[in-house]
């Protein structure tokens, strides 16, 4: 096993204007102030969610609010990506004041600026689409000034760079940020190894290969932003990005062949590449109608083009007889755009939120693959509306939803079109002040992604080659889940009881099938 060392930078600072700050940063020690931020944690839970505070000295120790969240026992810090995760896993989705925000963002913000932070291990009914947990910081306006900051994660010994850098300015309800991101890899020497071993024609066939790798990528995002926004009335932003992302591989390598008792040495050379660059225009404006009602809109809009290179290629090694030679070239061009209207309407006891989200994908694919050349055009829509209640009665809190999505695909071969509705159920009852019992019941439908619908043919190995499906039809799951918590200043317990159902699945298969006048599976 080969060992790399690596080697981690982080920068920041911040400067408030009237404002006479000094932080000494030889006084930072990350463990103490975990320490300190755990102590000083107010942690308050309901059906769906749980809400936590922080006391002054929390705040005060705190670098920024990241090491807030980081010290909630639902999340932790990757500490290869250096990115805000969920321990449970899943799509982790976080918030500044409802609107969607960027890892980099919650680095931004000034621990004295967060309010509360609301953590949704249930998402709501706006969100259920899209993630498996939520986070909401809350946060009050900032002080005038400009806060900016630094991250190098890099390794001594091989091609490993994780680094972002960010800076906000902000003037009365104006803000403005940047950001940037980089992940690059540069691996000189991987070494893998794959067996496949099958019965076809009544013949027992297996692959033994070993491959020696060079393989990379870089992916980096630049990112403007301009947020407007006063907390009693409105809130408007603006988000410009740009996605640069390149791969590739080179690998040659040996396979030992059997076909019943006969072995052959092949050799192996697999080649590919891809690169894209996709600018992201976001734009979210939300306004309080009065004290009770609050609207908020969202449109985001893409387009971009992917071009990838797989070439593969496997011969005898003696003879130089070639047993197959595969190349794919595509070139995809892509748009996509998503429009969200959501809202809220607060009661006495309870509160009602209400929307609509529309998303549609549509791709040009130019392929050329063993089926020879071809060009078709894709398109993925989907729409969800949906309507659900929250509210408590003393030590029972609920939630209440119900939805219906619409998932409508269309290629060259069939189109599909199926509406499901998608009813939810949260129950939470407060058993003592530091322990809960929740129910939660859901039915969701997915859709296949688009490598699992692709007519695109990839050769594995000898005899083996692998296309999508394009007449699959969404799978729904039905999720039940009964989980109890308790927490006191020395630990979290979580324990759930959960049975879930999917009807529809989406499976590989392995079939036998006649290519280009071959028996393959």
């Amino acid at each position: 096993m080969k060992k790399f060392f690596v080697l981690a930078v982080t920068l920041s600072g911040i400067f408030a204007f009237g404002q006479d700050e000094k932080q000494d940063s030889t006084d930072y020690n990350p463990i103490e102030i975990k320490e300190v931020l755990v102590q000083s944690q107010r942690k308050k839970m309901f059906a769906d969610k749980t809400v936590y505070t922080f006391d002054k000295e929390a705040l005060e120790k705190a670098r920024y609010a990241k090491d807030l969240l980081n010290t909630l026992p639902e999340l932790q810090v990757d500490p290869i990506s250096n990115t805000i995760q969920s321990t449970k896993g899943g799509t982790t989705l976080l918030l500044i004041n409802g609107i969607e925000a960027t890892d980099n963002q919650i680095r931004a913000v000034k621990p004295q600026d967060v309010v509360r932070v609301e953590y949704f291990d249930i998402p709501p009914a706006r969100y259920a689409n899209r993630a498996d947990q939520v986070v909401n910081l809350i946060t009050r306006n900032p002080e005038n000034g400009y806060v900016y900051g630094a991250d190098l994660t890099s390794a001594f010994t091989t091609g490993f760079i994780n680094g972002s850098a960010y800076a906000n300015f902000t003037k009365g309800k104006s803000n403005f940020g940047l950001e940037y991101n980089i992940y690059l890899r540069d691996y000189k020497d991987r070494t893998s190894m794959n067996i496949y071993d099958y019965n076809l024609n009544n013949i027992h066939y297996r692959t033994e290969n070993q491959r020696n790798e060079y393989f990379g990528y870089t992916d980096q995002t630049i990112a403007l932003r301009y947020t407007n926004s006063d907390s009693d009335k409105y809130a408007f932003q603006a988000k410009l990005d740009m996605n640069i992302s390149s791969s590739f591989a080179y690998a040659n390598g040996t396979s030992l062949f059997y076909q019943n008792s006969l072995l052959n040495n092949h050799s192996t050379y697999k080649h590919s590449n891809s690169n894209y660059s996709k600018p992201t225009l976001d734009l979210y404006y939300s306004r309080k109608l009065g004290k009770k009602d609050e609207l908020s809109l969202n449109v985001v809009g893409s387009m971009y083009t992917t071009k990838s290179i797989d070439e593969t290629r496997e011969w005898e090694t003696i003879s130089g007889a070639e047993q197959y030679n595969y190349l794919t070239n595509l070139e995809a061009d892509q748009k996509g755009i998503v429009g969200e209207i959501a809202y809220t309407h607060s009661f006495e006891k309870g509160k009602l939120n209400s929307g609509y989200r529309i998303s549609n994908n549509s791709i040009d694919n130019k392929l050329e693959n063993l089926n020879g050349p071809s060009n078709n055009k894709v398109n993925y829509l989907e729409q969800y509306i949906y309507s659900e209640y929250s509210g408590k009665a003393k030590k029972l809190s609920y939630r209440l939803g119900v939805g219906l999505t619409n998932v409508h695909n269309k290629n060259e071969d069939t189109n599909t079109d199926t509406w499901t509705f998608t009813p939810k159920l949260v129950l939470g009852y407060e058993l003592a002040k530091n322990q809960n019992l929740r129910f939660s019941s859901s039915y969701k439908p997915t859709s296949p992604w688009n490598s699992a619908l692709s007519k695109n043919v990839i050769q594995v190995v000898e005899n083996i080659t692998q296309e999508g499906n394009p007449y699959l039809t969404i799978q729904k799951s039905f999720g039940n889940n009964l989980i109890y918590s308790f927490n006191s200043k020395y630990f979290d317990l979580n324990t759930n009881a959960f049975y879930h159902y999917t009807k529809d699945p989406i499976n590989q298969l392995y079939l036998q099938n006649i290519i280009n006048g071959n028996v393959e599976v």
